[in-house]
């Protein structure tokens, strides 16, 4: 018995080349909550998140609607306000996203780095 699980081993390690795979890392969250305030019986959440890298529309948007997905079906209405990850307590939001009849919105602060799209 002992002869086939060392057979069963050295041919698992043989067939992955000799080493095992490399575990792969959950995606890194792409921001932090600072603020919640919750209304259960209203039915309404707002939360301020910073959002980590770049400071672009493209990721405040993804940030917002994946904490809006997360969170949808405990509150009918949801608010967001994101914040770039360097931002001073002062600063105003650079997005404002919300959740509001099963749809959702974004509002970005002029500050806020758009995209650029190179057409040649």
């Amino acid at each position: 018995m002992l002869k086939v699980s060392a057979a069963a081993v050295l041919t698992l390690v043989v067939s992955c080349g000799g080493t095992a795979p490399r575990p792969t890392l959950a995606r890194a969250q792409s921001y932090s909550v600072i603020t919640e305030q919750a209304d259960p019986l209203a039915g309404t959440l707002t939360i301020s998140i910073k959002v980590a890298g770049p400071a672009t529309q493209s990721n405040f948007k993804s940030a917002a609607e994946s904490l809006i997905a997360e969170r949808k079906s405990e509150y009918r209405h949801i608010t967001v306000k994101s914040y770039a990850e360097n931002a001073a307590a002062s600063d105003p939001p650079a997005a404002i996203s919300r959740l509001e009849n099963d749809s959702v919105s974004h509002v970005f602060n002029a500050r806020t780095e758009t995209e650029r799209i190179q057409t040649h």
